[in-house]
Formats: structure tokens, sequence, C-alpha cells
């Protein structure tokens, strides 16, 4: 290979890295607009009146007019249906998100569906990770506050999520395959979820006991929570691309230069 050749192969490479590294800069900076962007909305959804029963959607695919707006509910847990989502931290501890299906009461046309609740965090067991923790599910009816989102949390897993089987008691899965809900239900489930924010009530507003020693958290992240770390990211790759850059001025430009004039 010439000098000359080799100039041009170490100018290309320098050119391709320094875009790469200001590309993935400028998508860590994207990222994090879009998560102030959501932060915002739902800080507008936040000052909207709460929803009822009644305004749920009952079609096929949810209303996307009424996702993050609060939402009180009436129903009673199926006792049955209860899942609970692995690998899924809070405060830097491994534990599970416990979805249940609520089969709601009242009026609407939605008040015949069954509607899956992501209820709250509860710790997973470091010794013996197949254990069920122990938290409550009140038998009788119940009254929540939470809010609407298109599905579940979602963490990544290899190929495609297990159907859910129909359960007698709580089962471990990695996430949740929507499509299969009707079928293991058995009946039509509303095409939305609900976040819950507070522990449920009952009819008459009384708060209803959790568990002693293992209450469901209910500290979900915001969409803003962790805008710092797409910051933080952007400066390392955009740092990079001022390193390599300035590489390539020294060894290739300047340090010649100065040989030459010695």
């Amino acid at each position: 290979m010439t000098p000359r050749s080799r100039q041009v192969l170490v100018l290309v490479a320098a050119v391709l890295a320094v875009a790469l590294t200001v590309s993935l800069g400028r998508w860590q900076l994207h990222r994090a607009d879009e998560k102030l962007a959501r932060h915002a909305a739902l800080s507008e959804r936040d000052a909207l009146p709460v929803l009822d029963v009644t305004a749920l959607p009952c079609g096929a695919q949810p209303d996307a007019g009424l996702m993050n707006r609060r939402v009180v509910l009436q129903g009673q847990w199926m006792l049955q249906h209860t899942w609970l989502l692995d690998n899924r931290a809070m405060d830097g501890r491994a534990g599970f998100y416990v979805v249940s299906a609520l089969q709601l009461k009242g009026p609407g046309p939605c008040a015949a569906q069954v509607l899956l609740v992501q209820r709250g965090w509860v710790p997973r067991n470091a010794q013996n990770r197949a254990e069920i923790p122990p938290f409550s599910t009140p038998s009788g009816p119940v009254q929540l506050l939470g809010r609407l989102v298109p599905e579940a949390s979602r963490a990544y897993s290899l190929g495609a999520d297990l159907a859910l089987p129909a359960s007698s008691g709580p089962a471990i899965v990695q996430n949740i395959d929507f499509a299969t809900m009707p079928a293991v239900m058995g009946r039509a489930v509303a095409p939305t979820v609900v976040l819950q924010l507070q522990p449920e009530t009952s009819l008459s507003g009384q708060v209803v006991s959790e568990a002693p020693g293992f209450p469901l958290r209910r500290d979900w992240p915001a969409p803003a929570s962790d805008v710092g770390k797409h910051h933080a990211y952007a400066v390392q790759w955009f740092a990079l691309a001022a390193l390599i850059t300035g590489l390539y001025v020294w060894f290739q430009l300047l340090s010649p230069l100065r040989r030459r004039t010695r």
C-alpha cells in the first residue's frame, strides 16, 4: 500500500468514525427529547378530569386519545388470573410486576369486559427465583385509580413470548401475549391496560389492607426519569467524535508538518 493510499484510508476511516459517533450522540439527544415530550403530555393528561368505566375503549384497538388519562374503575379481581412479569427491577432490586385481571362492574358498554391491571411491584427471593412472593388480592368488589396505557410492561426476550396458560394462581412469565388473552379468559378483554396508581379501596372508600412486609409498590418511573442518562451518553459520543478528530488532525496533519519544518 502506497503512502497516499494509506492516507486516504485513514481519512475515510476517521470520517466514518466521526459520522457514526455524532449520529449516536444526536440519537441520544432525540431519545431525551422524546421522553421530555411524553412527560409533558403526561402532565397535561393528569390535569384533565378523571374518567370512569363509561369512557373505556371497547373496540379491538385502544383509543390513542385516551392513553395516559387517569381513570377510576370498579370491579372484582379474578383471583385465578394473575401473572408476575419477570425481570422487572425497582430501585436496583430484582422483582416482578404483578398483573391481574379485573372483572369490570358498572354502567357502560365495557362493563362486562375484563381489564388487565398492572397492580404493582414485589421483590424476588434471591435464594429461590421461582418462589412466588406473598401479596394480597382482595376477594370482594374494589375501586381503584389508575392510568390507561396501551399495554403492560414489556422486557426484552429471545424469541416469541409464550402464550399465557390458564392458571389457578399466579404464574411467572416474561411478557404478556395480549393476543392470547380472550382465549385464556374465555371472554372479551378490553384493548388497553391500566397502570394502578394507588392501593385499591372498597366501594365505600376504605383502603384495603395489603400483605404485611410485601405491599405492592407503585413507584412507576416517569418517562423523563432517565433523561440525564441520555444526555450523558450524548456527551460521551460527542467527546469521542472530538477525540477522533483531534487525533486525526495531530497525527495526519500537524505532526507531519512539524517534521517537514524542522
